[in-house]
């Protein structure tokens, strides 16, 4: 019993293994798709993403159900397969930050060039409800094809 229950959990974690390399692969698409400003790819590899994350939380719920109903003893293979599980998990957390990164600084660049060519009223607005509101830039048309 113990060996199937070890042949089980070894089978998912190399599923999850899987998972997690479609998932870096994608995420590296991703990064190129927002250098190259290729918004369809990117949502494309977004949709990607989402799809191998659910199946990867299947996989981790079927896991946990494996494990719970029995004492399991984690034997050298399971726990090799699982650092390798955690490394790849480190990675996408790491490309993620790299990549959320990116955005803040371009947003706050290009929202200080704006800030700089098209100065918007410095007065202090108020919504309806009482709250600060920022004003935001009008829009530009500029006579340049990128």
């Amino acid at each position: 019993m113990a060996e199937a229950k070890k042949i089980a959990v070894m089978n998912i974690l190399e599923k999850e293994n899987g998972v997690l390399d479609q998932v870096l692969a994608e995420q590296a698409k991703i990064r190129i798709a927002v250098t190259k400003k290729d918004w369809v790819g990117l949502q494309t590899s977004t949709d990607k993403i989402q799809k191998l994350t659910d199946e990867f939380v299947d996989l981790e719920n079927k896991k946990e159900l494996t494990i719970a109903d029995t004492a399991f003893a984690q034997t050298p293979e399971t726990a090799e397969a699982t650092g390798q599980v955690r490394s790849k998990l480190i990675k996408s957390k790491v490309e993620n930050k790299a990549l959320g990164d990116y955005i803040r600084i371009t947003k706050g660049f290009l929202q200080g060039v704006l800030d700089n060519v098209v100065p918007q009223r410095r007065n202090t607005l108020y919504s309806r409800k009482g709250t600060l509101v920022t004003p935001r830039p009008e829009s530009v048309v500029i006579d340049q094809l990128f």
